[in-house]
């Protein structure tokens, strides 16, 4: 489960949530979302019922950090990748080392 008191410490490999606002549902029955401080829209399959302004959710993992830029580039589990601003980032579950 992720955490919603995220610390902002970010590494490799933590499970990162990201909430996109829907701005139109396409004929083709996929939603375009607006991330925040991602450049352009991004499209997805929805949820059920799903409507323009809606909030959608989405879930990956971190696969490169730009500190220098500061920006995180996450592999979207419903596919893609976007590369967007820690502040973008709503939830955390830092990924846990085995020793």
């Amino acid at each position: 489960m992720l955490h919603y008191s995220a610390p902002r410490k970010f590494e490799i490999d933590d499970e990162v949530a990201l909430t996109g606002t829907v701005t139109a549902i396409l004929a083709s029955g996929r939603a375009r979302i607006s991330i925040p401080s991602y450049g352009s829209t991004y499209s997805v399959d929805p949820p059920p019922r799903t409507r323009v302004g809606d909030k959608v959710v989405l879930v990956g993992d971190i696969i490169r950090i730009d500190r220098k830029a500061d920006r995180l580039t996450v592999r979207i589990d419903c596919g893609g990748i976007i590369t967007v601003e820690p502040s973008a980032i709503t939830r955390l579950r830092k990924h846990r080392r085995s020793r």
